[in-house]
């Protein structure tokens, strides 16, 4: 009995002896990839960010205020530098991985690598969302100019933060956050600005409408 107790506790441990020693080469393996890769990743982390600093990217959406948002500093060179180094890594954790024999975490790692184009286009279009936003804002003031200031002022916010929204629910969309729901909401808020809009000129420009209304009359009769 204790032969026999002695024996499968033996073979168990060599088993287990023999698969930790032919794991160890796949383990070695898998961990010089993803150093190559962690070493690729910083260089086209350095690459991405020298080049866009390069061309002045901060520089030039600088001129819309892109730079900015609620008062703290946006750096798009440095989150797109980022978005390509970890997107390195990640392909590079891919065959770590198949040589750890970690196939469920590889399958997630596979539908993040899927997901990593909706995510770039994302921050490029919110990138140049914000850019529209601003300049919308300058030319909404810059043509209403001649109402006065404070109309030309609220007239550009109107602009500016209705391209915002709009910008916003395209980024959501690219992401794929709840498209259903945005699908909604976003028809639930021109809904709501139609009804407001009408609302609004129905029961404050009563003389308007009705001077309009008025001179139109006038010109078909005459």
């Amino acid at each position: 009995m204790i032969n026999d107790l002695s024996t499968a506790v033996s073979s168990a441990i060599l088993k287990s002896l023999a698969a930790f020693i032919n794991f160890v080469p796949a383990f070695i393996g898998g961990l010089i990839i993803l150093i190559v890769g962690l070493v690729i990743a910083a260089v086209v982390y350095r690459v991405v960010f020298g080049l866009l600093k390069m061309v002045q990217l901060e520089k030039f959406l600088a001129r819309y205020g892109v730079t900015k948002l609620e008062g703290k500093d946006i750096e798009w060179s440095e989150i797109l530098a980022e978005l390509g180094r970890w997107t390195i890594i990640i392909v590079f954790l891919v065959p770590t991985l198949q040589a750890w024999r970690l196939d469920a975490v590889n399958t997630v790692l596979n539908r993040v690598i899927l997901y990593i184009p909706n995510v770039i286009v994302a921050v490029i279009v919110a990138m140049v969302g914000l850019a529209f936003s601003r300049l919308g804002y300058r030319v909404a003031r810059s043509a209403s100019q001649s109402l006065g200031k404070h109309v030309s002022n609220t007239v550009g916010l109107v602009a500016e933060w209705s391209i915002i929204v709009f910008v916003a629910f395209l980024v959501l969309h690219q992401l794929g956050v709840a498209q259903e729901l945005l699908r909604i909401l976003f028809a639930g808020l021109v809904a709501m600005l139609a009804l407001a809009g009408g609302l609004a000129f129905g029961l404050g420009g009563q003389g308007t409408a009705r001077t309009l209304l008025e001179a139109l009359m006038d010109k078909f009769k005459k």
